[in-house]
């Protein structure tokens, strides 16, 4: 009798651990979706303010705050608390996606083809260099997108200071999703990226 209950409880686990590994195997994992920010041709939203083949744009440094130097899109919570998503992460460093969108897209607003990103070889002289410290840059999902860079236009040196300011941006999300959070931050550096191209315009006029 005793070795009967015996039998009977192992069947038992047994069927247990079978009924759980198929479901682990059944169920599939969650999928990583990776990102980058788009320019403004890519956003179908280029503007030009000026040609200026003759000049050279120096971009850069470009700094980010050390809370999103990770792979996993940052998104705002309530105050100062941040979330990051194990699913959606950057397909590559956030700092040289910004500073790579705003080459484009001061090459394309001011009609300059010669584009060198910090730190550039030694035989490349910028006209100008754009440095900028972004502050913040995330968002709600179901909710708004925010920039906040302090930025400068300098000589070539980097010296003498000939433009900039603290810029603030805001841009509602399309719709509640990662992709739509991705697109109004890409617009928010196409702002910031026309207001310093606007800047060195002036500076040649």
């Amino acid at each position: 009798m005793k070795y009967l209950v015996r039998k009977s409880s192992a069947g038992v686990v047994l069927f247990v651990v079978i009924l759980i590994l198929s479901g682990c195997l059944g169920r599939s994992s969650p999928t990583v979706t990776y990102y980058s920010l788009l320019n403004m041709e890519q956003l179908g939203d280029v503007q030009s303010v000026a040609s200026l083949p003759e000049i050279k744009l120096g971009i850069g440094p470009v700094t980010i705050p050390d809370s999103l130097k990770r792979s996993q899109v940052a998104t705002r919570q309530h105050g100062n608390q941040y979330a990051f998503d194990e699913f959606n992460r950057w397909a590559g460093i956030l700092e040289k996606d910004i500073t790579s969108v705003m080459g484009d897209n001061l090459g394309q607003l001011l009609g300059v083809e010669k584009v060198g990103f910090f730190p550039w070889m030694h035989h490349f002289k910028p006209t100008y260099r754009v440095i900028v410290e972004v502050l913040r840059l995330d968002g709600a999902i179901d909710g708004e997108a925010v920039l906040s860079a302090r930025w400068v236009v300098a000589d070539t040196d980097g010296k003498d200071y000939l433009a900039g300011k603290k810029s603030v941006y805001r841009q509602p999300l399309g719709d509640a999703s990662y992709a739509a959070l991705i697109k109004a931050e890409s617009q928010l550096v196409a702002k910031l990226s026309q207001e310093i191209a606007l800047e060195i315009a002036a500076l040649n006029r």
